[in-house]
């Protein structure tokens, strides 16, 4: 390295794209709708209700499940948002209390990335030479935060509540076409069992792994939900018989 050539500087910050953001509440939400209504209607079906009342349980359990996953989305968004202008807030704190050991940090971590003492001088006046921009630096680079990167509550919500719903369909759907349950609840099984496949593949291809591992882990849980159902509802059954 030249002693003028300033290299590039280099964090462990992950920039997340909103689509990458949405990605993760999509999967998130459909798996949670998929294994919790298949798990209802697999257990539900077993205790030998009929179709028409297993589709009123699955319809009640789909609007709740999918209420209070989207409030808990919009919650956990706007806490995140909190925390990120709280820490801002701190950092600003600190810039105006403290300059002294806030441009020693700077100072350091532009030394732990490589520079050269005379471009650690450089860099550092520079930043520091607008509050805001000094703190957005502190944030991303010593705490990983930025603001950018938050999301709106509402929107996170919205999408959280359109997952479970569209993964709340391959279970339920069956029981709307078909009259008898025992065979409409193979068909929501085998299409429980291949959307949660494909959910799998999906999160692995988006997350560059093994697409085979992606699509079992998945499958097992769904598994399970499909197990804990027919032992529910055969309980169930057995216990109010």
């Amino acid at each position: 390295m030249t002693e003028n050539a300033v290299p590039h500087a280099r964090t462990e910050v992950v920039r997340h794209s909103p689509a990458a953001r949405s990605i993760r509440e999509v999967v998130f939400g459909v798996n949670d709708g998929l294994v919790s209504i298949t798990g209802l209607v697999v257990g539900v079906t077993a205790s030998n209700m009929s179709s028409h009342q297993i589709l009123i349980a699955a319809i009640a359990a789909v609007v709740a499940a999918t209420v209070a996953m989207a409030l808990g989305q919009y919650l956990a968004t706007v806490a995140q948002n909190e925390y990120f202008l709280a820490e801002r807030s701190r950092e600003m704190r600190e810039v105006h209390e403290v300059p002294h050991e806030e441009i020693a940090e700077v100072e350091g971590i532009y030394k732990a990335q490589g520079f050269t003492q005379e471009q650690v001088e450089m860099l550092t006046k520079h930043i520091t030479s607008d509050k805001d921009r000094w703190v957005d630096f502190m944030m991303k680079e010593e705490l990983g935060i930025m603001l950018e990167s938050m999301d709106h509550p509402w929107r996170s919500a919205l999408i959280m509540a359109g997952a479970v719903i569209l993964g709340s369909l391959p279970p339920v759907l069956p029981y709307v076409i078909i009259a008898n349950p025992h065979t409409a609840l193979i068909w929501a099984m085998a299409l429980a069992v291949t959307t949660a496949f494909g959910l799998g593949v999906l999160k692995a291809v988006v997350g560059k792994t093994s697409w085979l591992k992606g699509g079992a882990q998945f499958l097992l849980v769904t598994a399970i939900a499909i197990a804990v159902g027919i032992f529910a509802g055969h309980g169930l059954a057995d216990l109010l018989a």
